[in-house]
């Protein structure tokens, strides 16, 4: 039994979210009740019935527009069977009639919840019966109900007002969001291709190294020593892949490892330098003034520009320079003779450059010459503390 009231409690509040259109349940669920409630006290009124048809009428197009309500979508049917059954009401008059109240009710339903055209018609007929019922009636304070219809309306209508607003800003959230939600896909590729670029080129070049040596010079110490580099660059890759997987997998909060920054950036070029590349780098000024965020991205630009050397450059050969002042500006330079896939053809010139726009700097890069040029110039601080790059 208990289960069965509530099936058909939850029936019930179904066909009210229904009723109700876009609406929050209680809407419906106040309207309804308000309406059934002035329907039976039409109906007590005219009692003892002495003309009772007109009061049967007036009852039984209210319930099977109730029950319409309750079973079909939301439409403009229900004002005017509720229309319908009032002016049954009203053909039996009685003082101080709360009949004429469902007029307001429909009217300040007609505004809320159908097309503008919709409701004024709603409310056009509404008042035309007020005023029917008062010149030609026995309707009493005919302009007290008539002024009763156009609060009626009056409401609906800020009610739909605030709806479209809620709406609105619904759309805003969204919007807002999504975009929130592409921006760190895009930081999150942007990492996984920095990573696994500049990984692998470093792997490739080390096993490239240690095969020549051993088909070449027989020198097992030498091979040992890029593959051992290419095993520890491996493992580095796999740790930071590992830790953006958790971070995207996983709710808890943890402080993240720390990014690579300005100070790892000689590191970075001797890997390159350890597994081949004739790298002439200059670094002038203080990186320890960097922030960490300007710090990293100057360092992600410098990665990906020497991967994209190995990916692309006819030799393998590049120069870095540094210089540290009112700004940070990086330009590393490469050969890349025309004719040839340039580091540009690619999605690393994009994530360059988004970097370098987030904190505030510029990118450009250029191919002239047979030189293919990436320069960035980024500010010493970020826009923001939190701005990830």
């Amino acid at each position: 039994m208990t289960g069965f009231t509530a099936g058909t409690a939850a029936g019930l509040r179904r066909r009210i979210e229904r009723a109700g259109g876009d609406y929050p349940p209680l809407y419906p669920a106040v309207i309804l009740s308000a309406s059934v409630v002035v329907t039976l006290a039409s109906a007590a009124q005219r009692y003892p019935f002495d003309e009772v048809w007109w009061v049967v009428a007036g009852v039984v197009f209210a319930a099977v527009t109730l029950v319409l309500d309750l079973t079909l979508p939301p439409s403009s049917y229900a004002c005017f069977g509720v229309i319908t059954s009032t002016i049954c009401f009203l053909m039996v008059p009685t003082p101080s009639d709360a009949a004429p109240l469902q007029l307001a009710l429909m009217t300040a339903i007609g505004a809320a919840m159908y097309p503008w055209r919709t409701g004024i018609v709603v409310a056009t007929i509404c008042l035309a019966v007020i005023v029917c019922f008062g010149a030609f009636g026995d309707l009493d304070s005919p302009a007290l109900y008539g002024l009763g219809v156009a609060c009626g309306w009056l409401v609906g209508y800020m009610v739909l007002i605030q709806k479209r607003l809620a709406d609105n800003r619904a759309r805003v959230l969204r919007e807002r969001a999504d975009r929130a939600a592409s921006d760190e896909r895009r930081r999150i590729a942007r990492e996984i291709h920095d990573v696994i670029a500049h990984s692998l080129s470093i792997t490739m070049l080390n096993v490239t190294a240690a095969r020549r040596v051993l088909e070449q010079d027989r020198d097992i110490d030498d091979a040992l020593d890029a593959l051992t580099d290419a095993e520890r660059q491996g493992r580095e890759a796999m740790t930071e892949i590992r830790t953006i997987v958790h971070v995207l997998g996983t709710d808890q909060q943890r402080a993240p490892s720390p990014a690579p920054g300005a100070g790892d950036l000689m590191r970075l070029v001797d890997d390159y330098r350890k597994a081949g590349v004739d790298i002439d780098c200059t670094l002038d000024g203080d990186p320890a003034s960097l922030s960490d965020p300007v710090g990293a991205a100057l360092y992600r630009i410098a990665q990906e520009s020497l991967a994209n050397v190995v990916k692309h450059s006819t030799g393998a050969r590049a120069t870095v320079n540094v210089l540290i002042g009112d700004d940070v500006t990086i330009t590393i330079e490469n050969p890349a003779p025309p004719g040839r896939n340039r580091p540009g053809d690619g999605t690393g010139v994009d994530g360059m450059t988004q970097r370098a726009t987030l904190l505030g700097g510029t990118l450009q890069t250029s191919h002239r010459g047979g030189i293919w040029s990436v320069r960035a110039v980024l500010p010493l601080r970020a826009i923001a503390d939190g701005a990830h790059v």
